[in-house]
């Protein structure tokens, strides 16, 4: 454990050091996986998804604000659709203008859950950005989630019947219509995931709020046992055919990765932890505090242990300890200290 809070606290040293050009470096590389992720996930060829379009595309995104990113896969995601026929262009059209301007309107902070939930659920890890967002922000993080998950769906419907869009003729667009938005609309599959993203979300929310020990811990479990059993609420009263093996090995796999993220970015000490009370004019305090765990404080906690215990005299005998002079302590003076660091 030492190591790793060493390893943590060199990564931020670094970090906070070559912060300017580690963000663009991560932002290039964030855009590369998303924009190759839709190219392979749309599994057609167009101009939209030529290699050096997503190059230069990456490029301008990491010199730019993260909520490009979600801007511009939509953008390649939409020219991909015009590649079907015009009504696949402007049908994917409207629904990207209502999910960017509603995510530009509500949740503009929220372009990671965007970028993300389509391309873990596309690997099996569904409930893995629910759990993440629910430990690191506000249930309005739902709206980003929900949208992530339309992306996806639109996107498996769009590459599931391009063959067919191919060969139709644009003068049938009633049998276009029905490929293009009908089993979009009518998907049970998605229905059940969006729920179940958004109790996911809100249960970690609630659980990893209390203040009893381990609590960002258990709202991970939590969180993949809530997802495994919307999966089988799903099967057994909707009808969906989601493969609950799979679902349950998703589940495990985002609740380690979900830890293994929560350990990076806020890991806290239990065994510090300390509860406090005071007073203002208008309100009496309980705080319980918890220290953020350190290589530093674990290393003092180790020598503490190490200093008081007990060394053997010369005949065996323990040695002798002094009391200290009880008349000669300022208890005023180190209570008010106590209360300036307070």
């Amino acid at each position: 454990m030492t190591t790793l809070l060493e390893l943590k606290e060199k990564m931020k040293t670094a970090y906070g050091s070559y912060s300017a050009y580690v963000d663009i470096v991560l932002k290039f590389l964030l855009s590369c996986v998303c924009f190759f992720w839709i190219r392979m996930a749309m599994g057609y060829s167009s101009i939209f998804s030529n290699i050096f379009i997503l190059l230069i595309l990456a490029l301008l995104c990491s010199v730019l604000p993260l909520k490009v990113i979600p801007i511009c896969s939509g953008i390649l995601i939409t020219g991909q659709a015009f590649g079907l026929g015009i009504d696949a262009g402007i049908i994917m059209l409207v629904i990207y203008l209502v999910l960017i301007i509603m995510f530009i309107r509500f949740i503009p902070d929220d372009s990671l859950a965007l970028i993300f939930t389509p391309m873990t659920m596309s690997f099996g890890f569904f409930p893995l950005v629910p759990i993440c967002f629910g430990l690191r922000r506000k249930p309005v993080s739902i709206l980003s989630v929900i949208s992530g998950c339309i992306v996806y769906y639109q996107i498996s419907m769009l590459a599931s019947n391009a063959d067919q869009l191919k060969k139709l003729e644009l003068s049938e667009y009633a049998t276009r219509l029905q490929l293009i938005l009908g089993g979009f609309a009518a998907n049970k599959e998605m229905i059940v995931n969006i729920l179940a993203f958004s109790a996911v979300l809100i249960i970690v929310y609630a659980v990893r709020r209390m203040s009893f020990d381990h609590s960002f811990n258990v709202a991970i479990i939590i969180g993949g046992v809530v997802y495994i059993a919307f999966a089988v609420l799903g099967n057994v009263v909707v009808g969906t055919t989601m493969n609950l093996l799979v679902a349950a090995a998703g589940s495990a796999a985002a609740c380690i990765i979900a830890a293994i993220l929560q350990f990076f970015l806020l890991s806290v000490d239990y065994t510090g932890s300390e509860k406090m009370e005071f007073e203002d004019d208008d309100y009496y305090y309980y705080v319980k505090a918890i220290p953020k765990a350190s290589a530093f404080r674990m290393k003092q906690r180790q020598s503490s242990k190490t200093d008081s215990e007990p060394e053997d005299g010369e005949h065996g005998y323990l040695p002798l300890v002094e009391k200290p002079d009880v008349e000669s302590v300022d208890f005023e003076k180190k209570l008010e200290d106590s209360l300036k660091n307070l």
